[in-house]
């Protein structure tokens, strides 16, 4: 008796490691498959809205002009143009001639980091979703090349871990970011506390780093250390062009202000969660960005009792049929709901 209870024991605790082998297997190398179908479909997605933008520079107009009485003093000479006649005037900076707003979840920008070997589509938003297709735009943030502190969160080891090697910045290092409003290039500088580092360290409730510091900056934000969401890596560059005039896509916070506009960091909401001009109390998914999806615990839950009693019911088909053909009818249902079980736990645990 007390061999078949260690023995049923011993089969417990091998089939609880590899669950957990699997989960691994899972956040390392299955999320990584379905951020690179993502980025392949925001890729298209982004190349599209390129090819339908004007020419940065240039500024497609249509004027009717009007008559001026004689006698009154003319400062600039007008052209003599038919009724609703298309003017091409070049600006003196990059100028969007299309709308650049863009839904959550849709590609905003492409971001280059040469020094890491990033080359990312990054989307609009930050809640769980956003991330899992690569990084993030902060919606409370002014989008990347405009005025202010634009900021882009990342994961570092699941998601194609696009901010993996982030930690190795360093003052001086150069970003670029493409937007559909032309090409912005950034310049890494030194961290607060130390000038000779590329980055700095904060606690989750320090949403103060997406303030506006009245300057015209980026600021990349991920979890710290790796395989942990317990802190978060923060690194700022400065934007080394002329900023472009903001779009409607985004508002940011006046200068001296928090992200969530109350001049303080906001209780309870997390650097990596601010998914857009809602507060805390106005926004549910607040949390979800870098913190995990409080929403998903249910779902998780669910799945794993099915799965547990597929298992069951495969162990008891083996004894009334046979085993191994037990198994091949089973393998195929019960991977399926193995996955979906997997990504809800994904989901409900805190990103890495």
């Amino acid at each position: 008796m007390l061999t078949r209870v260690l023995s049923a024991i011993g089969w417990i605790f091998i089939g609880a490691g590899l669950l957990l082998l699997l989960f691994v297997a899972y956040q390392l190398w299955g999320t990584g498959l379905q951020e690179a179908r993502a980025q392949d479909s925001l890729d298209r997605q982004f190349a599209v809205r390129l090819a339908n933008v004007e020419p940065t520079g240039t500024v497609i107009t249509t004027i009717t002009p009007t008559t001026v009485p004689r006698g009154t003093p003319a400062t600039t000479a007008i052209p003599a143009t038919p009724p609703s006649t298309t003017l091409v005037v070049e600006a003196t900076g990059p100028v969007a001639t299309t709308p650049v707003n863009v839904a959550p979840g849709e590609a905003l920008a492409r971001i280059r980091i040469p020094k890491i070997g990033v080359d990312k589509l990054v989307v609009e938003g930050v809640a769980v979703d956003d991330l899992r297709k690569g990084p993030g735009h902060y919606r409370s943030t002014p989008q990347p090349g405009q005025a202010g502190n634009a900021a882009i969160a990342g994961h570092r080891t699941t998601y194609g871990a696009p901010f993996s090697r982030i930690d190795e910045l360093a003052p001086g290092d150069k970003i670029t970011v493409t937007t559909l409003q032309g090409t912005w290039s950034y310049v890494v500088i030194g961290a607060p506390d130390d000038p000779t580092s590329g980055h700095f360290i904060v606690k989750p409730t320090d949403v103060w780093v997406l303030d506006d510091f009245s300057d015209n900056r980026l600021t990349l934000t991920a979890c710290h250390p790796k395989f942990s969401a317990d802190q978060r890596i923060v690194v700022v560059a400065k934007l080394v062009e002329s900023p472009v005039a903001e779009s409607t896509a985004s508002t940011p916070a006046a200068a001296g202000t928090s992200a969530s506009g109350t001049g303080a960091a906001t209780p309870g909401a997390t650097v990596g969660d601010v998914p857009g001009l809602a507060t805390a109390a106005d926004d549910p998914s607040l949390d979800e960005g870098l913190g995990g999806d409080p929403d998903a615990r249910t779902p998780a839950l669910v799945w794993g009792l099915v799965f547990f009693a597929m298992l069951a019911g495969v162990w008891r088909l083996s004894i009334c049929w046979r085993r191994w053909p037990a198994y091949a009818v089973a393998v195929v249902p019960m991977a399926i709901v193995l996955f979906s079980w997997f990504e809800q736990l994904d989901r409900w645990m805190p990103a890495r």
